[in-house]
């Protein structure tokens, strides 16, 4: 449980860095923040090599980082078109992903009060959220169904892909397996970046290394959380708990006051919480 309760502190924090990063062309930061990640995870490699005569880590690892990368153009993309509202919705309903994936295939079975665990904290998720309203732009009135689903698979599946590789893996092969994410990732960026023709600036250096110290430790600590508990727990429970740190650390330390609905589901992400560890 302490995994899993570090890498959502981890991860909230990785969230707040890139929230109040406002940028236009966020490739060099995303360049920058994988290059931190893939180092640190080498420097965490005991012994230090890149193979350890199982190649798995290698081709999921590789699937993994463009999975990231791609998850993260559908998100931009759903945000252009639906909106950012609408779009982070479907982002935490990506959380159904790894859960179906490990109740179907992985034979995990929660208990009653633990699969109402997991609906309460997937409507809490979208109820922190919210939807577009009556008030919304005349821009947004139209919905983009294509992109909203492609943003709930790929932000799913890069979730689940731990999961996949806890199965398939072998747990001294887990720093290996986090390194050739981010060198792929990496890479997929560097193109990105290239093809753009955008350059690298010092704040892009500085807020790339904020982000990535963070979240490499959420995602290291993420794996070895999956590695103790079951994935229907750590997952809905990762996803919200995120959300609950973050509003908290965004009240003391931005002043931002939650509304009503936010209020409501703030006490429903705690009720999933419980529920998920009964």
């Amino acid at each position: 449980m302490l995994f899993l309760i570090l890498a959502l502190v981890f991860s909230a924090v990785l969230a707040l860095v890139l929230k109040y990063l406002n940028t236009s062309s966020p490739y060099g930061v995303y360049l920058v923040n994988y290059i931190t990640c893939a180092l640190l995870a080498f420097a965490t490699l005991q012994p230090k090599t890149l193979y350890n005569g199982d190649a798995t880590p290698c081709w999921l690892g590789a699937i993994t980082g463009l999975v990231y990368l791609a998850s993260l153009a559908a998100n931009g993309y759903s945000i252009h078109k639906n909106g950012a509202i609408l779009s982070s919705v479907f982002t935490r309903l990506g959380v159904l992903v790894p859960i179906g994936l490990s109740v179907t295939l992985f034979g995990e079975r929660p208990t009653l009060l633990q699969g109402l665990g997991v609906a309460l904290a997937v409507v809490a998720a979208v109820g922190m959220n919210g939807l577009p309203g009556k008030t919304a732009a005349p821009a947004q009135s139209k919905v983009y169904l294509l992109p909203l689903v492609l943003t709930l698979l790929l932000n799913g599946t890069a979730d689940a892909m731990s999961k996949v590789f806890n199965q398939l893996g072998r747990r001294q092969d887990d720093g290996l397996f986090m390194f050739y994410i981010f060198l792929f990732a990496g890479l997929a960026t560097l193109v990105l970046l290239l093809r753009e023709r955008q350059t690298i600036t010092r704040r892009d250096v500085f807020f790339g290394i904020l982000a990535g110290v963070p979240n490499f430790l959420s995602s290291r600590l993420l794996l070895a959380a999956l590695g103790e508990l079951p994935a229907f727990l750590v997952y809905p429970s990762y996803s919200v708990g995120v959300i609950l740190v973050i509003s908290v650390a965004s009240f003391f330390l931005f002043r931002e006051r939650l509304n009503r609905r936010q209020l409501g589901a703030a006490g429903m992400i705690l009720g999933a919480l419980v529920l998920l560890n009964l």
